[in-house]
């Protein structure tokens, strides 16, 4: 096997890892072999993932808590192998074919008076995105920034379709909620509006 293979094989990607760290980097990084067929995707091209080959890749959420992109070509792969049976785990990056996710179901405000609500958000899909993966997300009621919620203390549900709000108080009255979409098919993300909000009534 040569060092830069045009398979995408854990044996491949081991070899390429180990030429990566040989530059010093504190970003946590994937290392992401890329086909002709998957370089010509718009999925990928959204990750600036543009050619054929191996890449480096890595994701950071910006201020406005969108997911933002970072993608190194390392090496560049003239004839890659055709994309067919992949069963990589970068394949969650590298989107395989095109698919979509589509919000059809914003979530809607919810006013609150026993301290519980819901927030609930309805997709459709074309091609073959595989398993949706959801992140809720919130912005205080005199915030700018937004920040992911976890399964802890009034909030469940963070990781599904609709997101739990259990034992509230009037200290998150005005928050906004919105959910991050991906797919575990590498489609592009979609953010829902960020107008749900809760409000405590009497």
């Amino acid at each position: 096997m040569s060092l830069y293979d045009r398979v995408d094989s854990n044996a491949a990607k081991t070899a390429i890892e180990n030429l990566r760290n040989a530059v010093p980097n504190t970003a946590t990084e994937t290392i992401v072999f890329v086909d002709n067929t998957e370089a010509a995707l718009n999925e990928n091209a959204s990750r600036g993932i543009t050619g054929p080959g191996w890449w480096s890749y890595r994701t950071y959420s910006d201020a406005s808590g969108k997911t933002r992109h970072k993608a190194e070509h390392l090496v560049f792969i003239s004839n890659p192998e055709a994309n067919a049976d992949e069963t990589q785990t970068d394949d969650t990056i590298a989107a395989d074919v095109a698919s979509a996710v589509t919000i059809t179901g914003q979530p809607a405000n919810a006013t609150t008076v026993s301290g519980a609500a819901t927030f609930t958000v309805t997709t459709s899909t074309t091609g073959t995105p595989g398993t949706l993966a959801y992140q809720w997300q919130r912005q205080t009621a005199t915030g700018t920034t937004w920040a992911n919620v976890s399964n802890a203390g009034i909030y469940s549900g963070v990781t599904t379709a609709t997101l739990t709000l259990t034992g509230a108080t009037v200290s998150v009255d005005g928050y906004k909620y919105r959910v991050k979409i991906t797919s575990a098919g590498g489609t592009e993300e979609v953010i829902s509006n960020g107008a749900a909000t809760l409000t405590f009534g009497t």
